[in-house]
């Protein structure tokens, strides 16, 4: 089964009696389960999985959000987290289940499926083996643990959601000003897991088995919905083990340099503002509305105080790259995600 994920209010409102259906379902199965049985019933799959869970926290820009979660997949320090602008500073570290805090650095990311590979120097003895079997069909209870919104900052557990995998589908989203960029397969949850930080966390079956990873806020501000879902350990082992011949592809055109279709306002010379003089037609810029005179106040985490900045952080910045924007515009502050094409 295949979307299209341009959001309509149709697709929303299925999305969201699906949801309806299914939580009712797990409440009346929940209820005829005493309380103490149903901790008993998923206790191990809760350990397991915070043992296998790391805190990332990196760099911020603007509104957002400069943390999130990932998996240990290996006993020598690999981390599988969410791709976002967090991984673009300087200071990224992963906090593990101890309470220790480990420098990172990024090993690998796929656009497609906005996952990151990270490395520590450290052991990590308890980790997932991901395999390229899928777990899990629709109907079975899942748990989903995760760091959402940065409530756990040292060696506190992380937030559980308990829910049911509802459908396994495949996503085709594309960035806009209203979605982010999503290709690939996905498990759907009826678990609210959409949450700041969640992103890059486990969800486990009742045994502790991986079902796949919390993937990165899909939205839409036409309809105000979510998705809720993971990204399957199918997929999670192809990005791992580099099996598609596609990631090979997209990092050859990754690795060019990027634009955005932004000329700035440079009679001033290059200590003047980062002032918005026009934007290219049919560019990344024109299709998120930025305008004239829009002031660029961050890049990335980067403050942009004048030309010069903007000239020496958009330097870094590879076509396929995913950039976040802080822009003024009269008295407002506006954050702007957009995606940088290869520079003509």
């Amino acid at each position: 089964m295949t979307n299209k994920y341009f959001i309509s209010r149709w697709t929303a409102t299925g999305f969201l009696c699906l949801a309806l259906c299914v939580t009712n379902m797990a409440v009346a199965m929940a209820q005829s389960i005493a309380p103490t049985d149903l901790n008993a019933v998923f206790r191990d799959a809760i350990e397991i999985g915070q043992k296998r869970s790391v805190k990332v926290y990196g760099a911020t820009a603007g509104r957002v959000d400069g943390y999130a979660s990932g998996i240990i997949v290996s006993p020598d320090g690999k981390i599988l987290t969410m791709q976002g602008v967090f991984l673009e500073g300087s200071n990224l570290r992963v906090g593990l289940a101890d309470g220790t805090i480990h420098e990172a650095v990024v090993l690998r990311r796929n656009r497609e499926l906005q996952i990151a590979l990270l490395q520590i120097a450290a052991s990590t003895p308890d980790y997932f083996e991901i395999t390229d079997a899928d777990v899990a069909d629709k109907g079975d209870w899942v748990v989903a643990l995760s760091n959402a919104f940065k409530v756990a900052d040292g060696d506190e557990p992380l937030s559980v959601n308990l829910g049911v995998v509802t459908l396994r589908t495949t996503m085709h989203a594309r960035l806009t000003p209203r979605d982010v960029a999503f290709s690939g397969p996905m498990v759907l949850i009826d678990a609210i897991i959409s949450n700041p930080g969640a992103a890059g966390g486990p969800v486990v079956t009742q045994e502790g088995l991986l079902v796949g990873m919390i993937g990165k806020v899909i939205n839409s501000s036409d309809t105000n919905t979510r998705l809720n879902y993971a990204i399957p350990t199918s997929a999670l082992y192809d990005f791992i083990h580099d099996r598609k011949p596609d990631v090979a592809e997209h990092a050859v055109v990754e690795s060019r340099p990027g634009d955005l279709g932004i000329h700035l306002f440079r009679l001033g010379g290059v200590r003047s503002p980062a002032y918005i003089d026009r934007v290219r037609e049919n560019s990344p810029a024109s299709e998120v509305g930025l305008k004239p005179d829009d002031l660029i106040m961050h890049i990335n985490g980067h403050k942009i105080a004048t030309v010069n900045d903007y000239d020496r952080v958009l330097s870094e910045i590879r076509a396929g790259d995913e950039v976040i924007l802080v822009v003024a515009r009269g008295d407002k502050v506006i954050r702007i995600p957009l995606i940088a094409v290869e520079k003509q």
